[in-house]
């Protein structure tokens, strides 16, 4: 992959060395300006990843998802999206970037503890900004028209204590023919996106039913026990990284072999989560990916117990056919690649619960 071969030649010290200079053009040095210079690194470091996958990201959606009827973009909106990606990466990532390389300075021996903690707070905001500031300057959100599907899903939300504050339409269509549902939301301010993919593929039953599959992860937990799990793992990731902070050995190896200069932080943590923080990162990756499927099949139960059971069933086969999903791919790739069970599984998981109720 790209990042490995960044690793093995060197790439890391090249653009750190390039960013040293122009920086000193300036008066900056890597000892008392080590913030501008990184920010100035990591401006070089996605300027060159942009231009080196930009081939693969244009033949995967005007070739690929053209091929299969998916692309719905144009080359005009597909470069107004990347270009609004970076100036975003620049105004929360800078910002975040300097914050977090100031603590790790002034934190000492313990500065994961306030990196946790500042970290913590990030995410709260960003999942507070995200679906209200960021994702509308890509998309159009609508409120859904007034009628039978909007009525049922606020009696839906009503029956289960879900605080439904808002619903509206995303017009996922004009860059893609894919569908999806979210929800969003704080507290006793919850939203809930559909797709306007979603509303031409499946009947208004059967969005029911998917909405009954999503408010079963609310309802179960599911959501707040993925977010403190990952704010978990990343403070174990930053205390372990405390340990090797130091550690010159793994620096020299590659390529950052001047004893004399100081190993930037943003290197340094570059290098501990590409090399040995990386197998603790796919172990924890997949543990995670079966706990997801786990929550899946108890998502699509709590639906089969309101009594959606059929409409569930045969939206997800309509959704699976639109989108050309694998309906039952080989079991050993999915159990480590997919978040989601196979179609094939979660229709015979489905099935065996009607026949228990059947029979109880």
């Amino acid at each position: 992959t790209e990042e490995v071969v960044f690793l093995l030649y060197g790439f890391l010290p090249y653009v750190w060395d390039k960013a040293c200079a122009v920086g000193a053009k300036y008066g900056w040095t890597e000892t008392e300006h080590e913030i501008k210079i990184t920010l100035l690194f990591l401006g070089i470091v996605t300027i060159v990843g942009t231009i080196t996958s930009l081939p693969f990201e244009l033949y995967s959606t005007f070739e690929i998802e053209k091929k299969h009827g998916f692309n719905k973009q144009t080359l005009g909106l597909f470069f107004t999206d990347k270009l609004k990606g970076l100036v975003l990466s620049a105004v929360f990532g800078g910002p975040f970037l300097s914050l977090l390389l100031k603590i790790i300075f002034m934190g000492g021996d313990k500065f994961y503890l306030y990196v946790w903690a500042f970290t913590f707070v990030f995410s709260v905001i960003m999942m507070t900004l995200v679906p209200v500031v960021i994702m509308p300057l890509f998309n159009k959100y609508e409120k859904l028209p007034d009628g039978p599907l909007k009525d049922s899903i606020y009696e839906l939300a009503g029956k289960l204590s879900f605080p439904l504050t808002k619903l509206f339409v995303m017009d996922g269509s004009k860059r893609s023919s894919h569908s999806n549902a979210f929800m969003f939301g704080f507290m006793k301010n919850k939203r809930i996106v559909l797709f306007d993919t979603l509303l031409s593929q499946v009947s208004n039953d059967e969005i029911l039913a998917i909405l009954g599959h999503e408010l079963g992860h609310w309802k179960m937990g599911h959501t707040v026990t993925n977010f403190v799990v990952t704010q978990v793992y990343t403070g174990f990731m930053f205390y372990f990284f405390s340990l090797c902070y130091n550690s010159h050995e793994l620096y020299r190896a590659f390529g950052f072999d001047d004893e004399s200069r100081p190993i930037p932080t943003i290197i340094a943590l570059v290098l501990f989560t590409s090399t040995i923080w990386a197998p603790v990162d796919k172990t924890l990756s997949f543990i995670m990916t079966v706990h997801s499927r786990k929550c899946e099949f108890e998502a699509d139960e709590f639906s089969v117990n309101l009594g959606m059971s059929s409409k569930l069933q045969s939206g997800l086969c309509k959704i699976h056919l639109e989108n050309l999903g694998a309906m039952s791919p080989d079991s050993w790739y999915s159990t480590y690649h997919y978040s989601h069970p196979p179609l094939v599984e979660r229709l015979s998981a489905m099935m065996k619960l009607d026949t228990a109720k059947k029979l109880s």
